[in-house]
């Protein structure tokens, strides 16, 4: 079922026959149901950002002077910038710049005063 950004069609959940059950253990299953088609659909997605990523680094370094050192150590400095070397790029609390509050990472505005604090155009949105 191709489609979308990725080719991957869409998910839901997908009904189940409770019965004499009862409408609790039905919800459960239904919502089991669910969690497991949209666990399939990002784990299909990832799969594919990963693809996707390894053909751009590919035509990237193919067509300039870089090489696989040259993304290891970049990798590693970006990794570094939250100050720990685990394999993501995580904001910590800051202060907002305007009314000196704390700020989740999960934030990218002020949720005091409303400041925008994220300009990043890989900051993910929730």
């Amino acid at each position: 079922m191709p489609g979308g950004l990725f080719g991957i069609g869409g998910y839901g959940a997908t009904s189940s026959s409770g019965g004499a059950s009862g409408s609790d253990v039905s919800s459960a299953r239904t919502q089991s149901n669910h969690n497991r088609n949209e666990v399939k659909f990002l784990r299909a997605n990832l799969e594919r950002t990963l693809l996707i990523c390894e053909a751009m680094w590919e035509l990237l370094r193919d067509k300039t002077k870089l090489t696989d050192e040259d993304l290891n150590k970049k990798l590693y400095e970006i990794d570094m910038r939250d100050g720990e070397l685990n394999g993501k790029n995580q904001r910590k609390v800051i202060d907002c710049p305007k009314c000196h509050r704390k700020v989740s990472p999960r934030n990218a505005a002020c949720l005091y005063c409303g400041h925008y604090i994220d300009e990043s155009v890989f900051a993910m949105s929730q």
